[in-house]
């Protein structure tokens, strides 16, 4: 399953990413005033629900029928919004994105456990993908723990652009970080080199913990339940 997820966000790398706004803010960057298409596709998915509701777009029949590969792409600039399981909600504006599944070990059906959000239009210097982490992370309320703000502080103020097909002598590394927002969704992100010079963002909203064990291990039992469990009796034992 990891597997899955991790091979979903290097497809994505191979993209060319943009401009990712929260969609309830109002410090967005400023439109290209070229870009005059008609508005985004409204996509709407529930992190750990079926991907059978997913609306706003087609869901492939192989990720509906739980066979491989368990992510599809949406390859279009579109507004997605991801129900998180404890009710709220965020709204994002994305160049692209990839949705990942795991089929559920009881219902034997696809199950959302992954969004990777893609951003920007295209590549961006590296202090500007960072400064639009910054901004995104503030637009959507999500507020860094003690370990992702040493992570983030260690990160270069700046790195440089090589040119376009040149092959540098040390390629840039990614950057990684991440934090739970609940007890069953942990937002991580990767600020990673592109092909022609720039840096890009992906985002993702991730199943976590115990949330996401539930999903494909038959036997897990929730720790309530463990806890609420009684010994054995010595006439069980015989």
């Amino acid at each position: 399953m990891m597997t899955t997820r991790a091979t979903a966000v290097s497809g994505a790398a191979a993209l060319i990413l943009g401009w990712m706004g929260f969609a309830t803010v109002n410090d967005a960057p400023p439109e290209d005033p070229a870009d005059k298409s008609s508005p985004p596709r409204h996509v709407s998915v529930r992190l750990l629900g079926p991907a059978k509701g997913i609306t706003g777009t087609t869901v492939p029949g192989h990720i509906l029928a739980g066979k491989r590969p368990r992510f599809f792409q949406i390859a279009e600039p579109s507004l997605i919004t991801v129900d998180l399981p404890n009710g709220n909600k965020m709204s994002l504006s994305v160049k692209s994105a990839f949705i990942n599944t795991q089929v559920d070990v009881r219902t034997k059906t696809a199950v959302v456990v992954d969004v990777d959000l893609l951003p920007l239009p295209k590549s961006v210097p590296y202090r500007d993908a960072v400064a639009e982490l910054r901004r995104l992370m503030r637009a959507m309320g999500v507020e860094p723990d003690e370990h992702m703000r040493k992570q983030m502080a260690g990160w270069p103020d700046d790195l440089p652009t090589h040119p376009p097909g040149s092959n540098p002598d040390l390629p840039s590394p990614s950057y990684r970080t991440g934090v739970g927002i609940t007890e069953s969704v942990k937002f991580e992100v990767v600020v990673r080199p592109a092909a022609d010079g720039g840096w890009f963002l992906a985002l993702t909203l991730a199943a976590a913990g115990d949330a996401r064990r539930a999903v494909w291990d038959p036997n897990f039992k929730p720790p309530a339940e463990e806890k609420g469990k009684e010994p054995p009796s010595e006439s069980d034992k015989k």
